[in-house]
C-alpha cells in the first residue's frame, strides 16, 4: 500500500468528527440554557407534560377499570406485595433449615437400624424396657384375596325377581 492510503483511516476522520460535532453542540445548547426566558419555557414544558400525563393516566383509569385492566399502579402494587411476600416465605425457609439443623441428630440413621443399646449382663432386660425379638421383621404388604379385589371391581348383582 501507498503512504497517502494509510494515513486515510475513515474511523479515526468520523471519531474526529464526531468528537468536535459533540464539543460544538454542548457549547450552544450552554449558551442557549444560560438564557433566563429558555430556561423558564423549558420549565413550563416540562411541567406541562407532566400534567398531560397525569390527566392521561387518571383519564383512563375509569375505562381500565370497566374493562378489568390493571392500571400501572395496580401493576406495581401488585409487584410490591409479590416481593413482600417473595421475602416472607424466604425467611420461613431459613427458619426452618435452622430448625432442622437443630433437631438432626449428630450420628446418620439408616432405615431398619436401631442406634447400639447398652450393654446389660446377658439374659437381662434393662429397667424400662421390654424385651426386643430378634426374629427378621416381614415390611412386605399383605396380598389382598383374589375374590374381594374382584368384587371391589364388579358391579353389584340385581336381585333375582321370584
Amino acid at each position: 500500500m501507498s503512504k497517502s492510503n494509510s494515513n486515510l483511516d475513515p474511523l479515526k476522520t468520523w471519531r474526529e468528527w464526531f468528537v468536535k460535532n459533540e464539543r460544538e453542540w454542548s457549547e450552544s445548547i450552554t449558551k442557549l440554557m444560560k438564557d433566563e426566558s429558555v430556561a423558564q419555557s423549558m420549565g413550563q414544558e416540562i411541567n406541562a407534560a407532566i400534567h398531560r400525563q397525569q390527566m392521561f393516566t387518571q383519564g383512563l383509569a375509569s375505562p381500565m377499570a370497566s374493562m378489568n385492566i390493571p392500571s400501572r399502579a395496580d401493576v406495581v402494587a401488585l409487584g410490591e406485595r409479590i416481593g413482600h411476600l417473595e421475602d416472607s416465605v424466604a425467611r420461613v425457609e431459613a427458619a426452618l433449615v435452622r430448625m432442622e439443623s437443630r433437631t438432626k441428630p449428630s450420628t446418620p440413621r439408616t432405615r431398619g437400624t436401631r442406634p447400639a443399646a447398652k450393654s446389660t449382663p446377658a439374659g437381662s432386660t434393662p429397667v424400662g424396657t421390654a424385651p426386643v425379638s430378634t426374629a427378621p421383621v416381614n415390611t412386605a404388604p399383605k396380598p389382598t384375596p383374589a375374590g374381594k379385589a374382584a368384587a371391589a371391581r364388579k358391579p353389584a348383582k340385581r336381585a333375582s325377581r321370584a
